[in-house]
């Protein structure tokens, strides 16, 4: 209904038999445990994001979504104006849930099929939607590093706009029902699920429709610099 489906996902295996859905289960690590914005790392992200549970904690396992356009919003004029000028590069080859010191062999194979194919893309840091014109601050936890900037200098910036998506007043916070779907911009929004269910399982389902290319203020489009991901999603028109 909203456009061609990409495949599950770059490097992660879908769910046996059904090409399109990828398993977000808490058996398989916590990845989804970080603020983000889905596989941004290649050229043409997911333009929308579909979210279905299939299994619940008794407690916990919410998931947040912020709103990148109202963050855009909320900077100060010197700050917009400098994202308006600043690209990033995505990428997949680091673990953004497990610190070194806790990985064991699971966590390690797990990090292994997540990077098997190294992905790096450069896309604008402030994003102009396509259907509605406005702008959002397209980072999260892929954007790795600012074009032409140091990693220490990058760290810096990223996390001073990463800020600002997520002040309170910017976040939905989603408590699941059973058998209930959820559909989100993937465009405009960044998401975070809430690692306090203690260890029990949580198993949500994502479906992921096509997108386009980003494109920046200035009407550029983003870059791809490493890896080729047609074998994942077509580019939406």
């Amino acid at each position: 209904h909203f456009g061609d489906l990409t495949t599950a996902h770059p490097t992660v295996p879908a769910v046996e038999g059904a090409p399109n859905v990828l398993p977000v289960d808490s058996e398989r690590g916590r990845a989804a445990n970080h603020w983000h914005t889905d596989v941004t790392f290649v050229l043409n992200p997911p333009q929308a994001s579909t979210l279905r549970s299939i299994t619940l904690p008794p407690y916990g396992g919410e998931t947040l979504i912020a709103s990148s356009a109202a963050a855009y919003r909320d900077l100060p004029e010197p700050l917009r104006r400098l994202a308006d000028t600043l690209w990033a590069e995505h990428t997949n080859d680091y673990d953004y849930a497990v610190p070194d010191e806790e990985i064991d062999a699971a966590h390690a194979a797990q990090r292994a099929q997540f990077t098997s194919i190294n992905f790096r893309t450069a896309h604008p840091v402030v994003r102009v939607h396509p259907l509605t014109g406005e702008r959002g601050l397209f980072i999260g936890g892929f954007a790795q590093r600012i074009v032409g900037l140091s990693a220490g200098e990058s760290r810096k910036i990223l996390d001073l706009l990463q800020a600002y998506v997520v002040r309170p007043e910017n976040i939905l916070r989603h408590r699941w029902s059973p058998n209930q779907l959820v559909l989100f911009d993937n465009r405009i929004t960044q998401h975070y699920a809430i690692d306090n269910y203690d260890g029990l399982p949580r198993r949500l389902n994502r479906v992921t429709v096509a997108g386009d290319v980003p494109v920046g203020i200035e009407g550029k489009e983003s870059y791809s610099i490493a890896g080729d991901a047609s074998h994942y999603t077509p580019v939406a028109a």
